[in-house]
């Protein structure tokens, strides 16, 4: 599993502890799945899988979600931080993706 942790800000200003979550792939179990990788963010109600034909592709999928949906909150007016450094904003797309 790969994670990480920020702070974040909401568009009403509430300022929450943020940890991301990407699981590592696994087969999927539903008949004639083939792989998938979990993406989660509790603090942001994200909690989905991301679907590949191998291990590979379902891990640069869930990349791709997590770019998704960091970009959703973004927009909605969310910023995001390293830990307790609240002078610089991160954003993602520029940084990570």
């Amino acid at each position: 599993m790969i994670n990480a942790e920020y702070d974040a800000i909401n568009a009403s200003g509430e300022r929450i502890k943020l940890k991301i979550e990407v699981r590592a792939p696994e087969l999927d179990p539903l008949p004639g799945g083939d792989f998938r990788c979990k993406v989660c963010i509790q603090a942001l109600n994200i909690d989905e899988f991301a679907y590949g034909v191998d291990a590979l592709q379902a891990y640069c999928l869930s990349v791709k979600l997590l770019k998704i949906r960091l970009d959703e909150k973004q927009q909605q007016g969310w910023q995001f931080y390293f830990p307790d450094h609240l002078d610089h904003a991160i954003d993602f797309n520029e940084g990570y993706f």
